[in-house]
């Protein structure tokens, strides 16, 4: 079993939702609130978290995802989900 680098997660991350916003990756830090991105809305937020699971070959708990506050949060459900997915 090898260890999910949660580096490569929160990048691969945080460039699907830059590219779904049109915006530079920079204006999509980690400790961002999710909803509080330029010109986010839940439908441009889960087509980013879909291309990551589709990237990772998971499907992540869609009411942790829904909770979730902030970019870094988004990385960590999508780290456990496929750390599970690994077990």
């Amino acid at each position: 079993m090898t260890t999910v680098d949660r580096a490569e997660v929160l990048t691969y991350v945080r460039e699907r939702i830059a590219e779904h916003l049109n915006v530079d990756v920079a204006e999509v830090p980690e400790d961002a609130p999710v909803y509080a991105l330029p010109e986010i809305d839940s439908l441009k937020a889960m087509r980013a978290v879909t291309e990551v699971e589709k990237h990772f070959g998971v499907t992540a708990p869609v009411g942790e995802i829904i909770v979730t506050r902030t970019v870094g949060e988004v990385a960590d459900v999508l780290c456990a989900t496929i750390e599970e997915s690994r077990a």
